[in-house]
């Protein structure tokens, strides 16, 4: 037996394979992939996730929920450990801020849901709405220059208006008497005027060319009598 060639047979272990694997979402964290190509991966989920969650929003029952708020989404951001995402909103009400910021957050996990079913990665990171402060800023310092410029009244009256035109549409419609006493002048009384003047003028032409039609028919019968004097005389 000392002359024995048989080989060892060596245990073949499957989980040392160093072939490229697919590493869950989570495991991206874990590893030291915060270079471009995580920063490029970040920069598409974000596109997806906006483009995506402002469809479904617009759409189905979660339009219904949200009919009358006024609501537009700025912007989405993952985070760079894929395990949270933040949707950036803003509303065109400032006075409904409190209220809509309530209505949003039962529609986190319905979104996560659907974006799941979508499938746009292995694991759709937990979502929340954040309310977008630049665009609140800029609304509420239009509003403050709106009042500066037409004072305190002016957001009343915008804020009655809509309450008013159904009133306006039920009153009958008359239309006003026309006047004609602009900036002081009473215009009726100067056309008259006028009117009078230009009468008056026709009727001196009228008179003129009477007179001139006369006076030639008078030179005529003339100029015929002196002609007529010389033959009588023979």
């Amino acid at each position: 037996m000392n002359g024995s060639t048989t080989k060892k047979k060596r245990y073949y272990d499957e989980t040392n394979d160093r072939g490229p694997k697919l590493l869950p979402t989570k495991s991206l964290a874990s590893t030291n992939r915060q270079g471009k190509e995580s920063n490029r991966r970040v920069a598409v989920l974000n596109k997806l996730f906006m483009k995506n969650i402002t469809d479904l929003m617009a759409t189905g029952s979660f339009a219904s929920d949200l009919y009358g708020y006024g609501i537009q989404i700025s912007r989405v951001r993952v985070a760079p450990d894929f395990r949270e995402a933040s949707i950036y909103w803003f509303s065109t009400n400032l006075n409904r801020d409190v209220k809509i910021d309530g209505v949003l957050k039962p529609l986190c996990s319905r979104l996560r849901h659907e974006l799941s079913q979508l499938r746009l990665m292995g694991e759709v990171p937990q979502l929340s709405f954040v309310q977008d402060k630049r665009y609140y800023i800029e609304g509420l310092l239009n509003s403050l220059l709106k009042e500066a410029d037409y004072g305190e009244d002016a957001a009343e009256v915008d804020g009655e208006a809509d309450g008013a035109l159904p009133k306006l549409e039920e009153q009958r419609f008359c239309e006003p008497e026309m006047r004609h006493d602009i900036l002081g002048l009473d215009h009726a009384q100067i056309m008259s005027r006028i009117r009078q003047s230009v009468d008056k003028t026709n009727k001196a032409w009228k008179a003129h060319q009477e007179a001139q039609k006369k006076k030639e028919e008078a030179v005529s019968v003339l100029q015929k009598t002196n002609l007529k004097q010389p033959g009588e005389s023979e």
